[in-house]
């Protein structure tokens, strides 16, 4: 039973992460045209009202963007509690990483003392 617990809060861990990375990836992508919009509207010597609309959609989805992020980081929170109420808790923490201390910006050196012989260690937070 722990070997499906831990397999899927792998499954979930990855997935999340991924989610985390694709939004970074896709404010990214969105701010980068905010920016290009104004611009190409200096460089042509356009009016300030050409494209309009478009650049009030773009920073609008910048926004949105912006509040999809935030869900996924208490997502993210939220699945931290559920790792403790699936009995996968601290000790499953990290994938073998000490969590940093709070508003650090360094990471940990990697360690593993608390993993069971056949369990490899998860990270759902982090």
């Amino acid at each position: 039973m722990l070997k499906e617990r831990v397999a899927a809060a792998k499954r979930i861990t990855t997935d999340l992460h991924d989610a985390e990375k694709a939004i970074d990836e896709a404010i990214i992508k969105i701010a980068k045209l905010a920016v290009t919009l104004p611009t190409a509207r200096f460089d042509t010597n356009m009016s300030a009202i050409v494209g309009q609309d478009a650049v009030g959609k773009v920073t609008q989805a910048v926004a949105a963007a912006g509040t999809v992020r935030q869900m996924l980081a208490e997502a993210h929170v939220a699945l931290s509690e559920t790792q403790k109420q699936v009995g996968l808790g601290a000790r499953m923490f990290g994938a073998g990483m000490n969590k940093p201390p709070k508003g650090s910006l360094v990471a940990p050196l990697p360690t593993n003392q608390n993993a069971e012989p056949d369990v490899e260690p998860i990270s759902m937070v982090g």
